[in-house]
């Protein structure tokens, strides 16, 4: 063909003119959709029809109930329904073993170990029967009951009201006049649409969804034989590409194809990590209740009371609003401030007083194995010290006070500033651990060499340790046997009460 015939005919009919080819495919579409008998959209003049606005009334008006229905429901809720309607007896009494309140009943009868090991072996039995078969049912039937809540729940209103202004949400009483509207306005409702609906197990046997929605509220929310009718509808839609069509024309976009999700959900795995976390909270609950209990006897026992004052400037109080932003704490506030108190209170006073007796006055058959004695006690008396100059460093116009002071408006958002300041407190919690670790080491120290004298004060006159026990017992009055006894029980106290709290210098 001469090129003369070859422009003209391509003037005529396009030839290879992209845009001309767009409109030769978009025409075809529009033939195509036209033979699907569906009238939802004019393509001469590019509007939405009253059709469709009828076919999304009609959805609307039949799950209008279970529509309000699944709005009042928690999704969470759901899961455990589903799971729950799936467990045989056995589970069902373990599970009701595994509440937060039967296992507290159960802590107030048994050691929290004996607890923690029937609890372990409760969880144990109850995960051995969720087997595949058992996990594909729940899943299966969860998903089924997310894809029908997801389709009830579509905001069919939003997209009815587009082709009717005076149309009430659920308001089904009068007949809705609807008018063809610019096809533009609901080409995403219908996106929107497919992936709700596109993603629907269209074969799937709904009797089970329809029986456990029936047990939760008592009643069919919505009658099966409707919905499978609005399924059916959906399906031919689906497979007709209808809306596929649709969205083409309303875009000019040939190339557009329908996406959407199709729902595969698992529910069981969470729920069984679920029931461990609240075992394990429960129980955590409990060991919080026995150790805080374990503090206040020992703090009785040891001190005559539960209220011990705080140290000055290194407390609890002083550092919440380091905790609010989440750049650190006074890790060690509570035990160093009983350490300070069990110091001042006690080892200045009757410790001192035993340890001048025994170390002091007392003649030992080997000088140097009081050696651990009287050393201990010294260190003992300087940790006093420490314990003043740290609480006085954190003091607001000290040192590190004011450093935290200084950068703490900036670290929300200098990260160099919030690094000062967790160095600081690095510090100082290191500090705080290097004196209740050096006190416990020490107590346990002296309270061991006391019980070694104690044993050799029962064996006169044939002691091996001290050759004056008469002597000292004479200057202490005849009490020097009970001022030992005393003194040990105290600081054994004093150490178990420490044992409490987990203590532990950071390395760098």
């Amino acid at each position: 063909m001469s090129s003369f015939f070859s422009n003209l005919f391509a003037s005529l009919f396009g030839g290879n003119d992209p845009e001309a080819q767009k409109k030769r495919i978009l025409k075809n579409i529009a033939k195509n959709l036209q033979k699907t008998k569906f009238r939802f959209y004019k393509s001469g003049s590019h509007e939405a029809e009253p059709g469709l606005a009828k076919f999304f009334y009609d959805i609307y008006k039949t799950l209008s109930n279970a529509q309000k229905a699944f709005q009042e429901t928690n999704p969470n809720a759901l899961k455990n329904v589903v799971i729950n309607s799936m467990l045989s007896d056995n589970q069902k009494q373990i599970i009701d073993n595994l509440t937060e309140d039967a296992i507290n009943d159960l802590g107030k009868k048994m050691p929290l170990k004996e607890l923690s090991e029937k609890v372990k072996k409760d969880i144990e039995s109850f995960n051995s029967e969720f087997d595949n078969t058992k996990l594909t049912k729940i899943d299966t039937l969860y998903t089924k009951l997310i894809v029908m809540m997801n389709l009830c729940t579509y905001d069919y209103y939003f997209i009815i009201k587009k082709f009717d202004s005076s149309f009430k949400e659920h308001n089904f009483s009068a007949q809705p006049r609807f008018q063809a509207i610019n096809s533009s306005y609901i080409a995403e409702d219908l996106k929107n649409f497919i992936d709700v609906a596109w993603g629907i197990p269209f074969d799937a046997d709904w009797d089970d969804v329809f029986k456990l929605l029936k047990f939760i509220k008592g009643t069919d929310i919505i009658a099966p034989n409707l919905w499978r009718r609005i399924l059916a509808k959906i399906r031919t839609i689906k497979d007709k590409h209808v809306f596929e069509m649709m969205i083409q024309l309303i875009s000019s976009n040939p190339a557009y194809k329908d996406t959407y999700k199709t729902e595969d959900l698992h529910i069981a795995d969470d729920y069984l990590s679920q029931i461990r976390k609240q075992s394990d909270a429960a129980l955590d609950a409990i060991k919080k209740r026995q150790a805080a209990s374990k503090v206040d006897s020992l703090l009785s026992q040891v001190f005559g009371t539960n209220a011990i004052p705080k140290l000055k400037n290194y407390n609890d109080s002083n550092c919440d609003i380091l905790e609010r932003k989440g750049i650190g704490s006074y890790l060690y506030a509570t035990p160093l401030s009983y350490l300070k108190q069990f110091l001042l209170e006690y080892t200045k006073k009757e410790v001192r007083e035993i340890s001048d007796i025994l170390v002091i006055r007392g003649e030992w058959s080997n000088q140097q194995m009081s050696t651990p004695m009287s050393e201990a006690f010294h260190q003992l008396l300087e940790l006093n010290e420490k314990i003043t100059v740290l609480d006085n460093h954190m003091g607001e116009n000290s040192d590190w006070g004011i450093k935290i002071k200084t950068h703490l408006p900036r670290a929300d958002r200098d990260r160099d500033s919030k690094g000062i300041i967790q160095t600081t407190l690095k510090d100082a919690n290191n500090m705080a651990a290097q004196c209740i670790i050096s006190a416990v080491q020490n107590f346990v120290i002296f309270d061991r060499n006391l019980k070694m004298l104690l044993e050799d004060f029962v064996k006169m006159p044939r002691s091996e340790l001290l050759l004056n026990w008469k002597d000292l017992d004479h200057f202490a009055e005849g009490r020097l046997k009970q001022m030992c006894v005393d003194v040990y029980k105290k600081i054994f106290g004093f150490v178990q009460l420490m044992q409490n709290f987990q203590v532990k210098v950071e390395e760098d």
